[in-house]
């Protein structure tokens, strides 16, 4: 019994969210303007791959290349933003915008961050102590 006890405290402690998104949107349209999107683990850097990608899913169609990061990542942006940065389907905007802004853990590890200006921000829920451990 004592076994099942502390595998379910591990799988517990594991499994519970590391980070928590605070804040919140402050319509400025900064995200609808510098999207990436992953293919597999790999962000899209290709505009042939793109290209392709679009003829695969149509959803992709919702989004023109506006240019590259300092990684040469490929940004995207929303052709349903108005001038005002507002949406002009948002009833019915993408599952790709409504889940925005999502956070994984293993994007934040690998340095991701909130874009500058977004009213969103992230904060880790465990102390610096507790990583210790």
């Amino acid at each position: 019994m004592k076994i099942i006890k502390k595998i379910t405290e591990f799988i517990k402690n594991n499994r519970s969210a590391r980070f928590i998104l605070k804040g919140s949107c402050k319509k400025c349209g900064i995200c609808c303007k510098n999207i990436t999107f992953m293919i597999g683990e790999q962000y899209l850097t290709d505009k042939k791959e793109f290209e392709r990608i679009k003829q695969l899913d149509s959803k992709y169609n919702n989004f023109f290349i506006s240019g590259r990061d300092e990684n040469n990542i490929l940004l995207f942006t929303c052709k349903a933003l108005k001038e005002d940065n507002t949406c002009s389907c948002y009833s019915f905007r993408s599952l790709y915008c409504r889940l925005y802004p999502g956070i994984k853990t293993k994007h934040i590890r690998a340095g991701a961050e909130m874009l500058k200006g977004c009213g969103y921000y992230i904060e880790s829920n465990v102390k610096f102590e507790e990583f210790l451990k």
